[in-house]
């Protein structure tokens, strides 16, 4: 099960790597980073109802309503993650942009786990994953400047 898990997220990382630089395309054929994330949350809105109706329980579809205002803020931070990758890609490329974008998430996941944020399972920060982080940030600023 472990390596399965290990393979998604590689795979996951791949397509990432592949869709984010795909929607700065979008954007350049409809000459607008903005107008570019009109197709691509509705193609995942669909997506999205799709998967539910046949691999979820569209009952929780429902549960919705119960959520915490502050939880809908990951969708207005996805629009604007998603606005940002497809505005800068075309600016200073998908290698400089993934870079930079991995060590952002490496230092804030760090911080996350340390206390336990978000669902995340807790993690201590160490002397040794502090050395880890700034040879990161080290490597990301040499890649990229």
């Amino acid at each position: 099960m472990q390596m399965f898990l290990i393979t998604l997220a590689v795979f996951l990382g791949i397509m990432l790597a592949i869709y984010m630089p795909a929607n700065s395309v979008v954007a350049g054929y409809l000459g607008s980073p903005i107008t570019a994330l009109i197709p691509f949350f509705f193609i995942a809105l669909i997506t999205t109802i799709v998967l539910l109706f046949v691999f979820g329980d569209y009952r929780t579809f429902f549960k919705v309503r119960n959520l915490p205002a502050y939880l809908f803020l990951p969708g207005f931070a996805a629009a604007f993650m998603v606005l940002g990758t497809t505005f800068l890609i075309p600016k200073i490329g998908a290698r400089n942009f993934f870079i930079l974008g991995i060590a952002g998430q490496i230092l804030t996941s760090m911080f996350l786990s340390h206390f336990g944020l978000l669902a995340s399972p807790h993690d201590p920060i160490t002397l040794k994953k502090t050395v880890g982080a700034l040879f990161l940030l080290a490597g990301a600023l040499l890649s990229t400047f």
